[in-house]
């Protein structure tokens, strides 16, 4: 047994308390960016790695179990449904390839075309909810009641306008150019 004495603690120079601006810019880099970070951590190629792992352990667990029927069967497997004959799976390497192909393409029947169909309705939902919330966002801009806060602003502050179309558009010749109000 192996112990670590002061001289090996203090082998290495200690480490400054404020780093350099490199590196307090690199931390900064890697802090925002997972993809600068060595240390990042991607979980879904795991994700995969594992859903993978169980699809095989599911294949090897049905082909061992059928494998067991066929093997405790001693012509080898005979399917009858409600006493007729429907299939006799011999004993055999060609069984056990039958048997494998049977699990495989149960597997895509039984997992790979429902998530298919599920994945076009989840594309579909997702569209038909972008639009509803884009429908939903002009209908509460166009009737906020803040545009007509706006809209008085506007008008309060704009320039009046020229009342003749040969006067030019200054503020002063404006007013002088506006007709006197009729008396009735």
């Amino acid at each position: 047994m192996s112990t670590i004495t002061d001289d090996d603690i203090h082998a290495f120079a200690p480490a400054d308390a404020r780093p350099t601006a490199a590196a307090a810019d690199h931390g900064a880099r890697t802090r925002d960016n997972p993809r600068d970070n060595p240390r990042g951590r991607r979980w879904w190629p795991w994700v995969l790695l594992a859903l993978a792992a169980l699809f095989v352990a599911g294949v090897v667990g049905g082909v061992l179990v059928l494998g067991q029927t066929l093997d405790q069967a001693l012509g080898g497997l005979d399917i009858r449904v409600d006493g007729e004959h429907v299939l006799t799976v011999p004993r055999g390497e060609a069984a056990w390839w039958a048997v494998a192909a049977g699990v495989l393409a149960g597997m895509v029947v039984l997992v790979v075309v429902p998530l298919s169909l599920l994945l076009v309705l989840l594309i579909a939902a997702l569209v038909l909810a972008a639009a509803l919330v884009v429908m939903l966002a002009v209908g509460a801009l166009a009737l906020s009641p803040l545009w007509v806060i706006a809209l008085l602003i506007w008008l309060a502050l704009r320039e009046p306008r020229a009342r003749q179309a040969g006067a030019p558009a200054t503020p002063a010749s404006a007013h002088a150019a506006a007709p006197a109000p009729r008396e009735a």
